[in-house]
């Protein structure tokens, strides 16, 4: 079968959730069909990436939308050196987070766009259309209507946004813009032949939100392989880059509310706090609490850096699946999350990870989980069977070639 994907994310490197969550389904895949990459090319998307992802999927066919393509599009420009002030000169503005919340930049969608697109795909011949991630969503709007077409809806865009404009004062205008964009959003998912989400949950909110278009669940799956449990070494984990705006609120509430209500000197003074992901610095989150913070940017092997922690996922706003709390349960790691976090996975509390979503209660789980070395054995344990026998590969990979079966022989 051929299948173009058109997404905003080049899934390398391996540096976000996001793409891991395309990496990893397209690494199962591609030995089975025939796959053509539509995706623009910037900063995070590089040619030298793709060159890299190029050796390591030979059968995959990469077509870039080259930036100075995208630079010739005047509203596309406007809106990147619009951002590039306001990042510089309003970063923490009330007005400016809302804005950056509603508005999504840096994607060109225009007709220069479109007319590449209906090239490329003219050229690869798919049996399937697949588009990625909420940015690239109006696509639907102008792709060929005698071609099967499926979303991946990675996050549901209005109920990140409802989370997030939650710790934020917004008006009358901004309720009417948050409105507008969920209306669009359902109208666009429900233009789509399929649409595949990452969590039953996510599916239901759809259904219950006016989608009619049929909605698969089709998790993620993840890379890593299945290690052995260790005994704590004092370590506690955070994995997740500064760039998604969920882990940097997620990382300051947990440094700054959840860190100060535990003594450490005096009662954990061996423990050190590892932040592992692109743009964290230590001179940036030492002064929010006296647990000692190590950051080590992105690596290239999660388990060696990871392996005998405590992993802590403190997600207060977002939607999707959490990446990290599968990485975790495949790692052997006893996990601390809050139900954010955990949403959408078949991990239950005090079985398989520990949930808590008040500054107290995420303190108090994360004293008795240092504490309690059979708590913690036990946590990780029964969270990696659940691991094994709900989202292995084979399985995952069946579960999305099912939707490509179904919505070509209708």
């Amino acid at each position: 079968m051929n299948i173009t994907i058109i997404t905003i994310v080049l899934p390398y490197p391996l540096n976000s959730g996001g793409a891991q969550a395309q990496y990893n389904i397209i690494d199962l895949l591609r030995k089975k069909h025939r796959i053509t990459m539509i995706f623009p090319e910037n900063g995070y998307n590089s040619l030298h990436a793709m060159k890299q992802l190029q050796q390591l999927w030979p059968e995959v066919t990469f077509k870039p939308y080259r930036f100075t393509e995208q630079l010739k599009s005047f509203k596309f420009l406007r809106s990147k050196v619009e951002r590039a002030a306001k990042l510089k000169l309003m970063p923490h503005s009330n007005a400016f987070q809302i804005e950056r919340i509603l508005k999504p930049y840096g994607y060109d969608l225009s007709t220069r766009f479109i007319s590449f697109l209906h090239r490329t795909i003219a050229e690869s011949h798919p049996d399937v259309i697949q588009v990625e991630f909420y940015p690239m969503l109006d696509i639907v709007y102008s792709l060929p209507k005698d071609i099967p077409n499926v979303f991946v809806h990675h996050e549901i865009r209005f109920v990140r946004n409802k989370r997030m404009l939650g710790n934020l004062k917004v008006n009358n205008r901004d309720i009417a813009e948050f409105n507008k964009l969920k209306e669009c959003e359902i109208k666009a998912l429900n233009r789509f032949d399929h649409v595949i989400t990452l969590t039953s949950i996510d599916r239901n909110i759809l259904i219950q939100e006016g989608v009619t278009t049929p909605v698969t669940v089709s998790p993620a799956a993840i890379s890593s392989d299945v290690e052995p449990y260790e005994e704590w070494n004092d370590k506690l984990t955070f994995v997740g880059g500064r760039g998604h705006i969920p882990n940097e609120e997620g990382m300051q509430w947990f440094l700054s509310q959840v860190a100060p209500l535990i003594n450490w000197k005096t009662d954990f003074p061996k423990v050190m706090f590892h932040i592992i992901g692109n743009g964290w610095s230590e001179a940036n989150l030492d002064n929010l609490s006296s647990l000692p913070v190590h950051c080590h940017g992105f690596v290239e092997r999660l388990a060696p850096a990871v392996k005998g922690s405590i992993m802590i996922v403190p997600i207060l706003t977002g939607s999707g699946m959490r990446m990290k709390i599968l990485e975790g349960a495949a790692l052997g790691l006893p996990v601390i999350t809050t139900s954010v976090g955990v949403e959408g996975l078949d991990f239950p509390d005090k079985e398989a990870c520990l949930i808590a979503n008040s500054p107290k209660e995420f303190a108090q789980a994360l004293v008795n989980l240092m504490r309690d070395r059979v708590l913690r054995k036990q946590l990780a344990t029964q969270a990696q069977h659940i691991f094994e026998q709900k989202y292995s590969k084979k399985a995952l990979a069946e579960k999305r070639n099912n939707v490509y079966k179904e919505i070509t022989s209708k």
